[in-house]
Parts: C-alpha cells; sequence; structure tokens
C-alpha cells in the first residue's frame, strides 16, 4: 500500500510540476525615478504617409467608383515607349543619376491589355454593339480620348449595355444615393433614349435613370442620382441604349453621395475615417516612389492636379498604373484640415526614381523646378493677393492651409542629392522661414555621406522596413545615433518581412519600434508607417496597414498598435531601470519538423539523421523509404541514396512527414550541383510555409544565416556572417544543426558557422501625461509567456486609484484581423485596483501589446 500512494503522489507531483512549467510565468522588474525626466516626446510622433500604391488611393480613399472614367488608360505615360509587352521609360538611354553617367535598363510590364481597360460591350440578346476609342474631337487637352459606341442593332429580346466593371466591383448599397455624371455627344443617326443603371453581379438592373433626349452634337455634360433597390458589394455601371447609332461619351464619373465630411469628389468614408481615428499629427503625401515617377516626364505635378477634375491628365504610378489625381493637391490639404493634421508636402527634386530609370533635370535647368515649389507652397499658405493664393481662393478655399513640412525629394542620397538639397533649402527658407525642410536619407539608415554634405538641414529621413525579430535585436539603435543638430523623422517604417501578410508578430515588432523612437524622443520626432492601403485585388507591397475591397474594409493589428500608442503617448518619459529574471521556461522553442531545401541552387543531400538523448530517432533511406519525405515544391529525386533538387527557383522545398522534434541534433551531408546559393536546413517546421532556416551560403553563395518563414514571408532572424569561402559545387560537406531549448548553432565541417539564441522580447517604457498627471506605462512582451512585472516609484510620487489597463493580446503570433472578424484583435479595456504606496505588480500576458495609466499623488 505504501509503495502504491508514493507512486501515486509521485504521479500528481509531476504532472503538477509539468502544469506548472506549461503556465510558468517570467519576472521583470522596473524601477521608475519620478523625478528624473529622461526626454520629452514629441507630440508630433505619429502621423500618416499616403501614397499611390496597390489603388490606396484610385479604387480606395478616393471615393471614385468608376475606373478609366475619362478613358485614358490606355496612353502610353509621357517620355516612354512600349516595346512589345514592356514598357521602357528611358528609351533615348539619358543617364542615370547615381550610375556613374550609365543608363539604367529598367523596364516594367504594360499592364493594359485593351484600348478601353475596364471598359466592354455586351448584349443580353441578338444586339450589335461596338465600342473604339476616337483620339478627334476631345472634350478637352487633358482627356484627348474619348469612347465612341456603334449600336448596330438593338436585341429584340434583351438589352444593349457599355458596361465599367469599377474597382473589382461597385458598392451599391440599398436606398442611397450615387452621384452619376458624364459627357456625351451624339450623330445623326442616333435618336435616344438612353439609360444608365447598376448592375447586380448576377446581371440584374438594381438602378436606372433614363435620358430622353439626347441630340446634341457637342459635347455636353448630364447628371443624375442611382439609387439602388438592393445592395451588391460587386455591382458594375452600364449605358444601356435605346436606339442605334453613334453616341460618345467622356469622363464618366460616380461617386456616392455620403462621403467623408460629405465633400464632393470626396474620400471613401470608412477608410478616411480610419486615418482620422488615428489622429496624426501630420499627413506626408504623395509619396514614397509615386513622388519620383518612373521617369523625369512622368513624375507628379501639383498644377496638373488642381482645378475642374476633367481638366486633369493624370499621372502614371510607378506602380504600374494610372492615378486620375481626382484626389490631388487641393483635395489632399484640405484633408489635412478636416482631420486637424498638419501637411508634409513632398516634392520631385528633379530626379525620377532610383530604382526605375534614375533620369533627371540638369543642375542648370533646374531653376523651373525650385519655382515650382515655391508656387506650391503659395498655393497653400500664400495670401489672397497673391498669384498661387488667389487661385486657392478660387477654389473655395481663401485661408491658408495647414502645410508645416516640405520635403526634398523622396530616398535620394549622397552628395549629387545633397547639392540639389542645398538650392531648395536655400530658396525656400528666404521666402519661408517657419516651414520645416526635411532632407531625404534614401532606404535605410541615416545616411552620412549625404548627411556630410547637407550645410544644413531640419530633419532628416530614415526609412526603416525590417523584418521580423529585428526590433527586438536592435532595440537601442537610436540610442547609437550621434546627436547633431537636426532632427529625425522616420518617414517610412514596417516589419514587413517574416510576418506573412502582416499579423501580431508584426504588430509586437511594430510596437517595440515605437517604445525605441519614443525612448529616444530627444531626436526621432516624426514618424509615419507605410504603406497604408491595400486594395486586396491588386497587391504591390508585402504588408499594408489596412486592406479593403469595394465593399468591406478592415485594420490590422498594427494599426491599433499605433493607436494605442498615440492615444497613450507621455508627454515625458521617466528613466527607469528595467531589467529581465533570466528564463525559468524549460519548454522548447523550436518543436517542429525538419526539411530540405534550396533557392536558385541544385544540391544532393544524404544521410540525415536526427539524435535525441544520445539515441537515433530518424535516418534517412531515400532509396527505400523516400516516401517518409513530402516534396513540396521543386524537382526531387533519389540517386545513389541521396536525395537531389534540381529545378531553379525558390522555395524548393521537402519536408518529413509525420516527425516532430523538439531538443535534438541533426546531422547531415549536402553537396551543391549548380546555381546561385547553397544548402537551405529548415527546422522546426510546422507546415510548408511556416519554418525556421540555417541558410548556408545565401546571399550568392557568399553569406550564413538564419531565416525564419511565416506563411511564405521569409527573411533574417540573425545578422549575416560572412563565409570564409564560397561552398564549392561538386564537394560533400559535412552540415550539423544543435538544437537547444532556446538556441540553435549550426556547424559546417564540424566548425562553428553560427548561432542564433531567443532573443529579448520583453520591453518597456515609462512616462507622465503632463495634462492629467497619470504614469503612462507601455510594455511589449513578444514571449510566449506571460510576465509578472514588479513596479517600484522612486521619487515623492506614489500610486493613487486603479490602473486602467489598455491590451492587444491573442494566443499566436500568428493572429491577424480580417475581412470576416475585422476587430478581433484591439485594444480591451481593464481595470485593477491598487493599494496606495509605491509598489505594484502586473502581469503582462504573452503576445502583448499593453498601455497602463496609473493616478499618482504626490
Amino acid at each position: 500500500m505504501f509503495r502504491i500512494n508514493l507512486k501515486f503522489r509521485l504521479t500528481i507531483l509531476v504532472i503538477a510540476v509539468c502544469i506548472s512549467l506549461l503556465h510558468a510565468q517570467e519576472k521583470a522588474t522596473m524601477q521608475i525615478f519620478t523625478n528624473k525626466v529622461k526626454n520629452t516626446v514629441s507630440p508630433n510622433l505619429h502621423g500618416i504617409f499616403f501614397e499611390e500604391i496597390s489603388h490606396g488611393g484610385e479604387g480606395g480613399l478616393y471615393a471614385e467608383m468608376i475606373q478609366n472614367r475619362g478613358f485614358e488608360e490606355s496612353r502610353i505615360p509621357p517620355g516612354a515607349v512600349l516595346e512589345g509587352n514592356m514598357l521602357n521609360p528611358n528609351p533615348n538611354k539619358k543617364p542615370h543619376y547615381n550610375l556613374n553617367g550609365k543608363a539604367s535598363n529598367f523596364k516594367l510590364p504594360w499592364p493594359v491589355k485593351s484600348a478601353m481597360p475596364y471598359w466592354s460591350t455586351k448584349s443580353t440578346g441578338d444586339g450589335s454593339v461596338e465600342a473604339i476609342l476616337r483620339e478627334d474631337n476631345p472634350l478637352n487637352a487633358a482627356t484627348p480620348q474619348s469612347a465612341q459606341i456603334k449600336v448596330n442593332k438593338l436585341s429584340n429580346n434583351g438589352a444593349d449595355y457599355f458596361l465599367n466593371e469599377g474597382f473589382w466591383g461597385i458598392n451599391a448599397k440599398k436606398g442611397e444615393e450615387y452621384q452619376l455624371s458624364f459627357y456625351t455627344k451624339t450623330g445623326e443617326d442616333y435618336k435616344g433614349p438612353l439609360s444608365v443603371v447598376l448592375l447586380s453581379a448576377d446581371g440584374k438592373e438594381i438602378a436606372q435613370y433614363t435620358f430622353t433626349k439626347l441630340t446634341n452634337k457637342a459635347w455636353k455634360k448630364y447628371t443624375c442620382k442611382l439609387i439602388p433597390t438592393t445592395t451588391d458589394g460587386a455591382a458594375s455601371f452600364a449605358f444601356k441604349f435605346g436606339s442605334t447609332g453613334s453616341i460618345w461619351f467622356d469622363f464618366v464619373s460616380l461617386f456616392p453621395s455620403k462621403t467623408f465630411k460629405n465633400r464632393p469628389n470626396g474620400l471613401r468614408s470608412d477608410l478616411a475615417q480610419y486615418l482620422a481615428d488615428l489622429k496624426p499629427a501630420f499627413v506626408r503625401w504623395p509619396g514614397g516612389c509615386f513622388v519620383e515617377g518612373i521617369n523625369v516626364e512622368s513624375a507628379p505635378n501639383w498644377k496638373t492636379s488642381i482645378g475642374p477634375i476633367e481638366q486633369r491628365p493624370g499621372t502614371f504610378s510607378v506602380w504600374g498604373y494610372w492615378s486620375s489625381d481626382g484626389f490631388g493637391y487641393h483635395e489632399y490639404l484640405q484633408f489635412c484640415e478636416d482631420i486637424n493634421a498638419d501637411a508634409l508636402y513632398v516634392f520631385n527634386a528633379g530626379v525620377s526614381c532610383e530604382f526605375r530609370s534614375g533620369t533627371f533635370i540638369s543642375e542648370e535647368a533646374l531653376q523651373p523646378v525650385i519655382d515650382d515649389v515655391l508656387d506650391a507652397i503659395e498655393y497653400a499658405i500664400g495670401p489672397v493677393n497673391s498669384k498661387w493664393g488667389s487661385v486657392r481662393a478660387k477654389n473655395g478655399h481663401p485661408k491658408p492651409f495647414p502645410l508645416k513640412y516640405i520635403e526634398v525629394g523622396n530616398e535620394q542620397h549622397g552628395p549629387w542629392y545633397a547639392k540639389r538639397y542645398n538650392r531648395f533649402h536655400e530658396a525656400i527658407k528666404t521666402k519661408y522661414p517657419d516651414l520645416k525642410i526635411i532632407s531625404s536619407m534614401g532606404i535605410g539608415d541615416v545616411n552620412k555621406r549625404t548627411l556630410d554634405s547637407i550645410k544644413v538641414t531640419d530633419m532628416a529621413d530614415e526609412h526603416a522596413y525590417k523584418s521580423a525579430y529585428w526590433s527586438f535585436t536592435n532595440y537601442d539603435h537610436f540610442d547609437k545615433y550621434k546627436r547633431g543638430d537636426y532632427e529625425l523623422y522616420v518617414g517610412e517604417y514596417a516589419t514587413n518581412a517574416g510576418v506573412g501578410s502582416g499579423n501580431l508578430q508584426a504588430a509586437l515588432n511594430d510596437a517595440t519600434y515605437i517604445l525605441s523612437m519614443e525612448n529616444n524622443g530627444d531626436l526621432v520626432k516624426m514618424s509615419s508607417y507605410a504603406p497604408l492601403f491595400e486594395n486586396v485585388n491588386t497587391k504591390h507591397w508585402p504588408v499594408n496597414l489596412i486592406k479593403f475591397k469595394s465593399d468591406s474594409s478592415f485594420a490590422r493589428i498594427s494599426y491599433y498598435t499605433i493607436q494605442l500608442m498615440n492615444d497613450h503617448r507621455a508627454d515625458e518619459n521617466l528613466q527607469v531601470q528595467f531589467s529581465i529574471a533570466p528564463t525559468s521556461s524549460k519548454i522548447p522553442k523550436y518543436k517542429g519538423s525538419i526539411g530540405l531545401a534550396t533557392w536558385d541552387t541544385q544540391t544532393e543531400y544524404r544521410n540525415i539523421e536526427v539524435i535525441q538523448n544520445g539515441n537515433t530517432v530518424y535516418k534517412s533511406d531515400f532509396t527505400n523509404n523516400a516516401q517518409e519525405w513530402n516534396m513540396v515544391r521543386g524537382s526531387w529525386e533519389v540517386k545513389e541514396n541521396a536525395i537531389a533538387q534540381t529545378a531553379q527557383g525558390p522555395q524548393r522545398l521537402m519536408v518529413l512527414n509525420n516527425k516532430s522534434f523538439d531538443t535534438y541534433t541533426l546531422k547531415l551531408q549536402a553537396r551543391k550541383l549548380s546555381g546561385t546559393n547553397a544548402f537551405i536546413i529548415p527546422f522546426a517546421v510546422t507546415d510548408a510555409n511556416n519554418m525556421l532556416r540555417a541558410h548556408i551560403g545565401s546571399y550568392v553563395n557568399a553569406n550564413a544565416v538564419f531565416e525564419i518563414v511565416s506563411d511564405g514571408s521569409v527573411s533574417n532572424i540573425s545578422a549575416s556572417k560572412r563565409l570564409r569561402q564560397p561552398i564549392e559545387s561538386g564537394k560533400w560537406y559535412d552540415i550539423q544543426l544543435v538544437v537547444e531549448l532556446d538556441k540553435v548553432s549550426c556547424y559546417l565541417n564540424d566548425s562553428l558557422l553560427m548561432t542564433f539564441t531567443e532573443p529579448q522580447k520583453l520591453f518597456g517604457l515609462a512616462g507622465r501625461d503632463k495634462t492629467s498627471g497619470e504614469l503612462i506605462i507601455k510594455m511589449v512582451n513578444g514571449a510566449d509567456q506571460d510576465y509578472e512585472t514588479e513596479f517600484d516609484l522612486n521619487g515623492e510620487t506614489e500610486l493613487n486609484g486603479q490602473i486602467t489597463a489598455y491590451t492587444i493580446q491573442a494566443e499566436s503570433v500568428k493572429a491577424e484581423n480580417s475581412f470576416t472578424n475585422p476587430r478581433e484583435y484591439i485594444p480591451v479595456k481593464t481595470q485593477t485596483p491598487i493599494t496606495i504606496g509605491k509598489k505594484f505588480k502586473y502581469r503582462f500576458p504573452k503576445n502583448s501589446i499593453t498601455a497602463l495609466r496609473i493616478p499618482v499623488k504626490k
């Protein structure tokens, strides 16, 4: 009996220990020196950056519902020529500004497949309708193309339409008004009538209006309202013909009556409201790469983006489609005013995108560009009796707009750029000394060569597109910056690699990055996430903040993270001592299967062996048991008990089926046959699109690095290590991965090549809201376990009331909002009583972003 009870008790104890380990919480402490201010935090820290990318404006924020409304989208952009199905923006081989006088060979696919994209004819009976693109007798010079419709025969038992599909559907809502306008003229043979309709996805007419008399031989504008009888998010618009003959159309426009602030030519309400709800201090516009153009001839021009919308020729975006410029310079400035944000206008500095043609206007010919920028500033803030101030007043806004910042170009860098920056800076400051002028630093950190060549700058613009874990391992990034006579603006930032198309992992990294900016408030004064919008039907960037389609939208967790950080931004940071206790967790971090992979390389693998606790738990036998492996991508074949991957391309992969390992040693041999890189050894594989990898021979067979694959998105999670020499083709190499609880070591031919250790994932700071007097504590816990943190107030201040917490949290770092559940992961408010005094404890859940507000008294 004693033995049985002892065995039972030991079993219960083991179970209890296991449960305790599974639910263990880690420990941390933060001492807050309430009498010592570290730095102030800029009230302008959080702004927004809008660029025309992924149809974020055209078919997105800009509420126009007709795509290719002016029939101009088959036009070739200025300065470019079409060569087959490729657009050449630099046919004359003009030199690239940063290629030592050489021309760029950049070309981009031409997306247009018809003369009138997004328009088509349709007869539901036996009718005959023909659409012809015309370039004679245009409506005006800005819209030189129009559509001629020849109705050769009307259907006896149906209808004859000229259709527009909208931007992947038109969102028709039952009972709501839509404002239609178009220009038309008729031939002698067209007697009318003409109907305009909204068609449901299944072809039914759900809104209709008929113009009975159409006999004008010159262009004439017609307007009406359309009110759908049912809701359909995938509707289309159509002209419906009541006569044979010829009729011409141009500039067909359809807007919902309910736009943001009910402005005509306005913005889509739900998308604009997202931006307003962020309470941005400023709006950066119009780019980004968009402002640079594919060449200097096609770069955006603010003067052609104001005035009557039918007289705006549009801009061809570097992202491969036309922008109508309906959301132009005036509308941008008006939007800033509507949401109480300052305007940050970025202008083209006489040079096109470095990653496109890179063509430029010479120094000798730059003065008209400088004059154009001064005109833009005058339009925004000049007096009504000035030339361009009077134009602003004529356009309905005599009061100056809130333009406070000017940025000289986008992502240009180096002494060449600095020389022209100095010219712009001098000209602008001479006339407008109160404007803050921002200099570009290229893509990445502050560029020392650029900064040293600039005479003076108010603010430098750093761009920070980072991968998963970068913010964790580089929290001190801004601490290392030498302070100078300039401020820092992080004009574009995002965690956009190794996070799928965006998830909680991205938000945790973004939150950590924001804390690092706040922690360096003496230097970092402004920031803006990028890109803002993604129409899910046309994606040009891997990770975007707000996703939408014609009838719905959602904001990612990173959006609510930025909102949380801005809503609870302290006015001043307090000095703290923050320490994290050594981990007590015994839970393995890298549980999963193993794999073999290549990237643009042909490779053989053999003798795969997994060893746990000194025992071999798996050994490969490709000759007899190749079916143990799932050949996911690539061309895999057995060769003399080795497995060879012989296809070119990225992400070639095979995974060991139905196996999972946690702490172990993986041994194998690998031989490169040919190709660009060398060996990729996946581990912690959960499925074909999620894993960690040791990549030996990365970056053209020159480096080694640990990588993460998250929903197919790949990024580095360690610093790249230079190989002593490239991997030789035809030679067998011994590879070994030693996978521990939170550390992985990679050996090549028995020599340690690289090591990855799970980084710190708990970060926090404390500050004060000077208006309310509250203590604000913000904490990011990116770990997979809770952290109980003890806080100690050092100073005259003591706690006085209850903790109000705002927390974003999920069980998995892969969590994300969706169209189905658009607000599944948002800040949740809770309140916790605390004892008056100087100490308290708070438990920060795993995978969480938290802001605490605590009343205090002296």
